[in-house]
């Protein structure tokens, strides 16, 4: 039976990323499987429960929403989504939370997981979903594994926070820098307000505007604001910095490529236990290692 086509398709980064993804959420279980705890899985960006696999050809490696026509058919491929992962790992997490802006994608979630009891799903924005319950995952009991996924710079730093908090949960970010971030500040620095506020909720604090770019003094005696052309591995550094200000251990990041070598973003892991950075270090390597990100800290 020919599979359904799905809207949404992805290039064959996403995969890389899932993978490891997957890998990690079995390494965490495992390790967890014969402790006391409640283990709890949140997935903020929950998106496709399947999605459609973009052919290496696709003229198109960043839209998300545009299908190649001239693949053939019979040349599709699928692959799980976050979701699907992490319900279908043997002997996994007791407890599951969905959150996704899309009410077409949570439907098809809900129908997926109608029989399940250990799933919660809810359509909205998932920043203040994360805070409402951090008091649930502050239990003594409880211990649980973070997916952040963003589409943009959506995934707010008081999010991160929150979770940091507890003292219970691990997270494994993706840090959209050259898919999304990056694109959102340009060159001359004229940047509209809007921007300017999501990328300030995004690293928690407006640093990001010094870090990014230089002022030199022009012929008529004011400055002139210019991107610096290491913007990129600056801002990560920031981001870094105060990742590690939250959490005990954080991951070294990893940058993803697509299949043109061009950077995407970068997967990151934080958390409060050694054992968790031994795992993501090993597990969430499959991208590009970058060398000598951390050789500088940001300026102050």
């Amino acid at each position: 039976m020919r599979q359904k086509r799905h809207k949404d398709t992805v290039g064959r980064w996403a995969k890389t990323k899932l993978d490891a993804l997957d890998k990690y959420l079995k390494f965490y279980c495992t390790a967890l499987s014969k402790q006391p705890f409640k283990r709890i899985y949140i997935d903020a960006f929950a998106g496709e429960c399947v999605s459609r696999l973009r052919s290496n050809n696709s003229s198109s490696e960043f839209g998300l929403f545009k299908l190649d026509a001239t693949d053939a058919e019979e040349q599709e491929q699928f692959i799980l989504g976050s979701p699907m992962r992490a319900l279908s790992i043997h002997n996994g997490f007791h407890q599951h939370y969905f959150f996704d802006l899309d009410k077409h994608r949570t439907s098809r979630l809900e129908d997926v997981a109608k029989d399940r009891t250990d799933v919660i799903i809810r359509v909205g924005d998932c920043n203040p979903m994360i805070c409402e319950l951090v008091p649930v995952l502050r239990q003594r009991n409880v211990r649980g594994v973070a997916f952040l996924d963003p589409y943009g710079p959506h995934l707010e730093w008081r999010s991160l926070e929150a979770l940091a908090r507890t003292g219970t949960m691990e997270v494994v970010v993706n840090f959209p820098l050259a898919m999304a971030i990056n694109r959102l500040i340009p060159i001359g620095g004229s940047i509209p307000e809007n921007w300017r506020v999501q990328l300030t909720k995004c690293f928690g604090t407006d640093r990001w505007k010094e870090v990014a770019y230089e002022s030199t003094p022009s012929l008529f005696g004011d400055d002139i604001n210019t991107k610096a052309s290491d913007a990129s591995i600056r801002l990560l550094r920031l981001y870094m910095e105060r990742l590690r200000g939250l959490f005990p251990y954080v991951s070294s990041p990893r940058l993803i490529c697509n299949t043109r070598n061009n950077p995407l973003y970068y997967l990151i892991w934080a958390g409060p236990n050694k054992l968790g950075l031994k795992g993501a270090e090993a597990i969430l390597g499959q991208g590009k290692k970058i060398q000598d990100w951390d050789r500088h800290r940001v300026r102050r």
